[in-house]
């Protein structure tokens, strides 16, 4: 019987010891884009427990806008008054966009993917496609 008990019990810790955890754990995500000068050009917050992408930029900016990769439709733009905002991913579906922020100086342009749980694609380069023009 105690052989049994102790058999019963290796064998639990071993598969407790070695399972795999399968729930997706929320992370806090950060996506750094450069201007083609190599400086930091806007950084990308993504908490996956909350509904809300953070933007931030080296310059103020007073605009920006989520187009549409294929067809350069807006499908979100608001208004900006300083070197941050936020962006509600629940008004966004799944799928590709270009991110448009317009400084006084620069237009800059990222690409940015939303997956099905409506977070930040992370398997997309973003700091290749940062584009900057006056």
């Amino acid at each position: 019987m105690k052989k049994n008990i102790l058999t019963f019990l290796i064998v639990l810790f071993g598969f407790v010891g070695f399972a795999q955890d399968n729930i997706i754990s929320p992370k806090q995500l950060k996506y750094v884009t450069t201007a083609p000068d190599g400086s930091i050009a806007i950084t990308i917050y993504d908490d996956t427990r909350d509904d809300t992408i953070k933007l931030e930029s080296a310059n103020s900016f007073y605009k920006y806008e989520i187009l549409d990769l294929f067809t350069s439709e807006p499908v979100f733009l608001s208004r900006n008054n300083g070197k941050e905002c936020t962006i509600d991913k629940t008004k966004l579906s799944p799928g590709m966009y270009n991110l448009r922020i317009y400084t006084t100086n620069f237009i800059i342009t990222s690409k940015i993917a939303i997956d099905i749980r409506g977070n930040i694609d992370s398997s997309v380069q973003f700091a290749e496609d940062i584009v900057a023009s006056r």
